[in-house]
């Protein structure tokens, strides 16, 4: 266990010191970086407990229990700086709230007991019947509540981006999702093991202890690797703008008119393909058609039933269909090809042609 305790407080230590000798931290980096610290503080604290260190050293018993209520609310705190949430101070206070009243609680009943004491109570428990402490229905608790959250603000952001652009592959957050559905399995199979534990007659629980650590370790290794390298794109003002988007629910347009606008739309993307454009937005394609990014926005959704993101797209997608088609196109490659249409990612360009055509860009050329 002590070797285990040992490689998490390396790779969080090591993963501090590279969050901050980055040149130009944002917020979501200072908030890992944090993070971080504090979990070196709490794996010391446990190599400590489960080392012999903790016969000569019993005043640090106790010590890491109230860690353990703080990381479900940091990955909280993490998914907010990355599709920049504002937090208020008094909102983040309350989130430390368990962790300050387990700390309280503990001062109060236990740290001011003799090292003797400590150690009678701590042998006691190892002894002792299995039960649920209260820091890990606090826990389980904790994450019943603020991973959905998590996870439904990331789903939200990715619904906002889509509405605004034609290009996420810098802006989009689905590493997250998959961390936070990751994470959100993990600790429900935690829970039916611990709970499976108690009932039951098996009595490894250093098991669950080793599977955890390492488990934390690989999470917060996949949060740094994806977090430096996602690149928050957003000013504030833009981000200010993507929020008031999602405020429109009615823009008072006339359907007579917004049938008229969606067929001046349907002619210009036609004839002028501005999705030939990469970094083509809703607010660019608003001002070229001389209308408000509102209304562009409203008569996509009520007459091509799709987001910004999906329409553009499928005239990329046409695009590229049509040239792999014409002869003349044979010398030049599909992702270059791609390229020239607009995308600016092969990985989103292949998933997107299937899911359209219902076969690979390279099927599709063989088959004509």
């Amino acid at each position: 266990m002590e070797v285990l305790f040992f490689i998490g407080i390396v790779i969080c230590f090591f993963l501090a010191l590279l969050i901050f000798s980055k040149k130009k931290q944002t917020k979501s980096d200072r908030i890992f970086g944090v993070w971080q610290i504090l979990l070196v503080i709490n794996f010391s604290l446990l190599y400590i407990r489960h080392s012999e260190l903790i016969q000569e050293y019993p005043h640090f018993i106790g010590l890491d229990t109230g860690f353990t209520l703080l990381h479900i609310p940091f990955i909280f705190f993490y998914t907010c700086a990355l599709i920049k949430k504002p937090l208020k101070k008094i909102h983040f206070s309350l989130h430390l709230l368990p962790f300050v009243v387990m700390t309280m609680t503990l001062f109060s009943t236990f740290f001011l007991l003799s090292g003797n004491e400590k150690l009678q109570l701590y042998n006691q428990q190892l002894s002792g019947q299995k039960l649920f402490s209260v820091t890990d229905m606090a826990l389980y608790l904790q994450c019943l509540i603020y991973l959905p959250i998590s996870y439904n603000l990331v789903k939200k952001h990715s619904r906002k981006i889509k509405a605004k652009y034609s290009n996420i592959d810098k802006r989009n957050l689905s590493w997250m999702e998959t961390i936070l559905i990751s994470v959100s399995i993990y600790f429900g199979l935690s829970f039916l093991f611990h709970l499976y534990y108690i009932l039951s007659d098996f009595n490894d629980f250093q098991f669950l202890s080793k599977i955890s650590i390492l488990s934390f370790c690989l999470l917060q290794v996949a949060l740094a690797f994806f977090g430096i390298r996602y690149s928050p794109v957003f000013i504030e003002s833009e981000m200010s703008k993507l929020n008031e988007q999602s405020k429109y629910k009615k823009t008072g347009l006339g359907s007579d008119l917004a049938k008229k606008h969606f067929e001046a739309l349907l002619h210009y993307m036609t004839n002028e393909k501005p999705y030939l454009d990469s970094e083509l937005t809703l607010d660019n394609l608003a001002s070229q058609i001389n209308i408000s990014s509102n209304h562009l926005s409203q008569i996509i959704n009520q007459f091509a039933h799709k987001n910004f993101y999906t329409y553009v797209n499928e005239y990329r997608i046409d695009e590229i269909a049509r040239l792999l088609k014409d002869p003349s196109q044979n010398q030049y490659s599909i992702l270059g090809l791609a390229y020239d249409a607009g995308f600016k990612s092969k990985s989103v360009f292949n998933a997107m042609f299937k899911k359209i055509k219902g076969v690979t860009p390279s099927e599709f050329r063989k088959r004509i």
